[in-house]
């Protein structure tokens, strides 16, 4: 740690001093220039060492001294006026390097502007007797300039050395024509953007004045790629501007192909508006795009056929210019952005207050009563108060962080959630999301934040979206949830209230119509919490003639609070065993259903629930006083709630194939599951769990191959956690950030303390008899005398031991082994374990529950294995049993108030 902070520190001190010498430079340049301009402005020929005046002035007349004439003399004397040529550049790069902006390709700029300065020399040396010092001797000192021009001419001993080498051979006509081009070449090495700016703007005039059009230049080839795009950022005004003239206008561009190289020369024209230098960002891919170019260079002009008016010819001119106002306008500072921003509408969640509770709904039999709303925890109220500011300061942070990285985007819309915040980003034409989520680590950084998540498309809108984690956390609480639109949710046959997506709108889901549902998530993540949730969703909307539950809880703490509720089939499973038999038997159940539905005539469980009895007992047509009985009169919903599905995926090999069984066939009976698991994991959530699994829910996950495991696509991972989820409905294939409602311990213990005083629990017979105590093994003749003695013991101190029962029952080794195994095949203990003290699997106050209820219901103690396997005549396959579906003893069920 010590030797990172050191490498950190170090790397600051070397930033920092490597700034300090950058600055130090441009001082030291932006003074030589401005030195160097007042002694060549200030020039005097009167003055030491000017060779063709005598005498010299007594006192020197240039502004900066003896060294100022001493350095314009001999500049002058070199290289005549053609040095302001080279005064311009050194000012152009002392300019930009002040903006931060890097100078791209600077050997190839300085040769190019070297050569301009030559050429202008050589020029002027040819054509203009005098020199510009003249006009400034005129201007400046008020001495007349007769006879003080310089003999050297105006373009100094490098232009007459040159003008007379090549008069000599090429004439003056020659020449001329060979200095002229080594000035355009000069001038497009140096500045090619600036040249062909200038050259476009003529055009553009002389077709506003006078109707002409005049051909606009283009460069094809290798020229403008080692360069073009290297000289500068492409601006996002230039696709505006190609937009617009691929409404307006059809170009004619000749394609040039070199046959020899097999190589290929595209078109690309200079815009006005792009600048002369780069950001160091851009030059990278620019470098790479080069060596993938051919070696053709090719200046042509481009014939446009003008397919509009006068009129618009002069609208893209004016388009140009405004382009280049805002060019030359640049970023929005920070005081601009927050007034930007002060009006600009945010979404937030409305969280409402809480309704007063509602009158609880009577049902048809006496005494049930839905859990008081009371007992739930209200909602936040001034969330959205309170994060308003916090809100529009980042949406200034990161719009001028957009700016800082040249990303040509807008923040035009807020949506603020209880968890996180959706900007809305209008980015301009051309400007590709991939450069956003090149960056996103940098935004986060920037907006201090833990993580950012770029939604690339936001349906129905131009617009892309940046989720921001909150500062602070909104806690959902089910109360506000279940108050929002009880219209909807009273249409909805297995309501879930699983929390609030990133707009703070509420998300309920209907689980009958998904069908079925997958959880993933690590410890910590909200998996738990999510669940509870569902199953409180569940109690306060269904009753228990309604709906039945099955929970298998392997970790025994997570859904035990909820071990009283009247909805549960049978008690929460927390054997593995014991869980894969009961999806076993669902199966079962559902061939079981899909007859009685065949045999009503009907599709699904809702046309049957909708069928009256009357009408009931016209399509079954019972023969018998029995058979009338065993006809439900309504199916109730079945949901079985799993956790840890690995562990059960790795206690028995048939467990997938039951739940891929249920999966594909149960939503018509209204059976259904919900699967929770800690490890997405490819051989935990198979392909054919994955497939049947349409609904499905993510927390955060370890690493990006969980998340497309479950979601098809990475982002689970970036989640915060404590709730915060991504929600993939089956009707879209669109993924919704959420924060999941929070139930606390107390608001469940409130509900089922309410429910078990109204209603009694009523399991289903054969659930209960699957590895129950004194249900399964050997009969009372086979067992031994003190089976119940040693039950008790176990139960009491909770340790299946042999060598507990020898000290407590007083017997040998042999007799306490054989009682140990009796009870494990009975289902009170588990499987051996070696060295150590078999698991207990209930209580003692369980296990004299059950067993009260066995007793009370004739049932055999043999067990499951000792019934007939089909007591149901052929032609009665469809009828269900007794205890299981709708018969007058469970509707008539005793109830308390």
């Amino acid at each position: 740690m010590a030797k990172k902070q050191t490498k950190k520190t170090k790397s600051k001190t070397d930033n920092s001093s490597q700034s300090r010498v950058k600055h130090l430079c441009w001082i030291i340049g932006m003074l030589v220039w401005v030195l160097l301009l007042a002694s060549m402005l200030s020039h005097h020929p009167g003055d030491w060492p000017a060779h063709h005046v005598s005498p010299h002035n007594a006192h020197y007349e240039n502004w900066v001294g003896k060294f100022g004439a001493v350095v314009s003399a001999k500049i002058y004397l070199m290289f005549g006026s053609g040095i302001w040529m080279l005064m311009a550049g050194m000012l152009a790069v002392l300019i930009s390097t002040s903006m931060g902006r890097k100078i791209t390709q600077p050997i190839i700029r300085l040769i190019g502007l070297v050569i301009l300065a030559v050429s202008t020399s050589a020029i002027l040396g040819l054509f203009v007797p005098g020199s510009l010092g003249t006009f400034f001797i005129n201007l400046i000192h008020k001495v007349p300039a007769t006879n003080m021009e310089n003999p050297e001419g105006a373009g100094g001993l490098l232009a007459i050395f040159i003008n007379s080498e090549l008069t000599s051979r090429f004439s003056t006509f020659g020449t001329s024509v060979i200095l002229v081009a080594a000035f355009a070449v000069g001038a497009l090495l140096a500045a090619d953007h600036v040249v062909m700016a200038l050259s476009r703007g003529v055009a553009n005039l002389v077709n506003a004045i006078t109707g002409i059009n005049i051909p606009r230049p283009v460069l094809v080839g290798r020229f403008p790629k080692l360069w073009g795009r290297g000289a500068a950022v492409e601006d996002k005004p230039k696709t505006k501007t190609k937009a617009a003239s691929k409404r307006k206008s059809k170009a004619k561009v000749d394609d040039h192909i070199d046959e020899d190289a097999g190589g290929y020369g595209g078109t690309e024209s200079f815009d006005p508006e792009e600048n002369l230098f780069e950001e160091p960002d851009a030059e990278i891919a620019d470098d790479q795009a080069v060596e993938s170019e051919d070696d053709e260079y090719e200046y042509e002009y481009v014939e446009e056929e003008v397919e509009v008016e006068d009129e618009d010819a002069e609208a893209d001119g004016d388009a140009e210019i405004e382009a280049e106002a805002e060019e030359e306008d640049g970023p929005l500072d920070a005081d601009a952005l927050r007034e930007k921003f002060k009006n600009l509408p945010i979404n937030f969640a409305k969280t409402k207050a809480g309704k007063k509770a509602e009158p609880p709904r009577e049902v048809d039999y006496s005494g049930y009563q839905f859990p008081d709303m009371d007992t739930l925890v209200e909602p936040e109220t001034n969330f959205s108060e309170i994060l308003e500011g916090w809100v529009r300061e980042q949406a200034v942070e990161l719009e001028s962080t957009l700016q800082t990285y040249k990303i040509d985007g807008e923040v035009v819309g807020i949506d603020s959630g209880p968890a996180i915040t959706l900007y809305e980003i209008r980015l301009a034409p051309g400007t590709k999301v991939a450069s956003v989520n090149a960056i996103s680590s940098d935004i986060a950084r920037a907006m201090k934040a833990q993580n950012i998540r770029v939604v690339a498309n936001i349906p129905g809108k131009d617009t892309i979206g940046i989720e921001v984690p909150n500062s602070q956390k909104e806690k959902v609480r089910l109360k506000e949830l279940m108050t929002v639109d009880s219209e909807a949710v009273a249409k909805m046959r297995l309501p879930m209230f699983l929390g609030k997506d990133a707009s703070g709108n509420p998300l309920v889901g209907d689980l009958a119509s998904m069908p079925h549902m997958l959880i993933a998530g690590t410890t910590g993540s909200g998996k738990s919490v999510c669940m509870n949730s569902i199953i409180m969703s569940f109690l306060y909307t269904k009753r228990p003639d309604e709906l039945k539950l099955v929970l298998v809880d392997p970790k025994m703490v997570e859904m035990s609070q909820f071990k009283d509720i009247p909805h549960l089939m049978c008690p929460v499973v927390t054997d593995m065993n014991k869980a894969a038999a009961i999806l076993e038997w669902a199966v079962t159940k559902m061939d079981e259903r899909y007859a009685l539905l065949a045999e009503a005539g009907v599709r699904d469980i809702v046309s049957y629930n909708e069928l009256g009895w009357e009408e009931i007992k016209e399509r079954m047509q019972p023969s018998t006083q029995e058979e009338e009985v065993r006809i439900p009169k309504k199916l109730p919903y079945m949901v079985f709630i799993i956790d840890e599905l690995a562990d059960m995926m790795m206690t028995n090999k048939e467990v997938e194939t039951f739940i891929v069984r249920i999966a594909q066939k149960a939503r018509a009976v209204g059976m259904h599951l919900i699967l929770a698991t800690q490890r997405p994991q490819a051989n935990v959530v198979t392909g054919l769990i994955k497939s049947n699994m349409p609904c499905r829910v993510a927390f955060k996950v370890a690493s990006g191959m969980d998340s497309r495991i479950v979601l098809d696509q990475k982002g689970a991972e970036l989640l915060l956690g404590q709730g915060d989820m991504m929600y993939l409905s089956p009707r879209t294939s669109k993924i919704t950030r959420a924060q999941g409602t929070l139930v606390d311990d107390k608001e469940i213990r409130d509900s089922v303390k309410f429910l078990k005083n109204v209603s009694t629990q009523n399991f289903e017979t054969q659930l209960v008899q699957i590895k129950q105590p004194g249900l399964g093994g050997e009969s009372d003749g086979n067992r031994d005398e003190l089976f119940e003695d040693a039950v008790r013991v176990v139960l009491e101190s909770q340790r299946g031991s042999v060598s507990l029962l020898q000290r407590r029952l007083t017997i040998g080794y042999s007799r306490a082994s054989r009682l140990i195994e009796e009870i494990a095949d009975a289902g009170i203990i588990g499987e051996y374990k070696g060295s150590q003290a078999r698991e207990v699997n209930m209580t003692l106050e369980e296990y004299e529950a059950l067993k009260a209820q066995a007793e009370q219901g004739d049932l055999l103690e043999g067990g499951i294995e000792e019934r007939p396997a089909d007591t149901t005549e052929p032609e009665e396959a469809f009828e269900v049993d007794d205890d299981d579906e709708g018969v007058p003893d469970e509707m008539d069920g005793e109830y308390r108030n």
